[in-house]
Parts: structure tokens; sequence; C-alpha cells
């Protein structure tokens, strides 16, 4: 027996979504950062909250795909590795190769080109 969804579910649901995406969460972080000094301690805390964050939001797009467990880690390590570049690279033609050197790199660890184009999908934010 399945319970009814009620009408406001989806409108949450996205409403959530939208309220944690990881570059509008990352934005406020900085601006907290910004707001009073922080200890060590504090800006460990802030970046394991950060990488954990996008470790879960990268796994369920692995899980929606259908991507098995062992290979998790290989596609984490490539979606970390472009989200670094989306962060420090200024430079727009500085981005777009290194996001090629990045995906033959993977590409040739043997990675499936459909679940890498999803994390390009959910990772790039500047394009």
């Amino acid at each position: 027996m399945s319970f009814p969804r009620p009408p406001w579910l989806d409108e949450a649901l996205e409403k959530y979504r939208r309220k944690l995406h990881h570059v509008r969460m990352t934005k406020k972080i900085r601006d907290l950062r910004r707001e009073r000094p922080i200890s060590m301690l504090d800006r460990a805390a802030a970046a394991q909250a950060g990488l954990h964050f996008f470790t879960q939001k990268i796994k369920k797009v692995m899980d929606r795909i259908g991507v098995y467990a062992d290979m998790h880690p290989s596609y984490i390590a490539y979606a970390l590795a472009l989200d670094k570049t989306q962060r420090d690279m200024e430079w727009m033609v500085d981005l777009i190769r290194e996001h090629v050197i990045l995906r033959q790199r993977w590409e040739a660890r043997g990675l499936d080109t459909t679940v890498l184009d999803a994390i390009d999908d959910m990772v790039i934010y500047r394009a």
C-alpha cells in the first residue's frame, strides 16, 4: 500500500534542491568566511562539509545511472579534479583545455563516457 503524494511535495523538493545547490552553498560559505576571522578548525570543518556534500551529489548521479560501487572512487576523483579547475582557473581557454586533458586521462582509464558526461553536466557551471 502506498500513500498518495501530496500536491505540494514536488514544489517543496525543487525549492529544497535550489536552496542547497553546491554553487550557491560555496558562495554562502565564502561570504561567512569574510564576515569574521575563522579558526583553522572552522575552515577544516567547512571544507570537509563542502567535500562531503559534493561527493554525495556525485554519488546520486552515479546511482541514478547505475554505476557499480567499486567504480565510485574513480568517478569521484574525476569530479573533484574537474571541480577544482572550475574554482581555480580564471580564463575560459584554460578551463576548456584542462577539461579536455581530464577527459582524455579518465577515458584512458576505462571510465564510461556517458557517466563522465553526466558528471560534466552537474559540475561544469562556467561554460
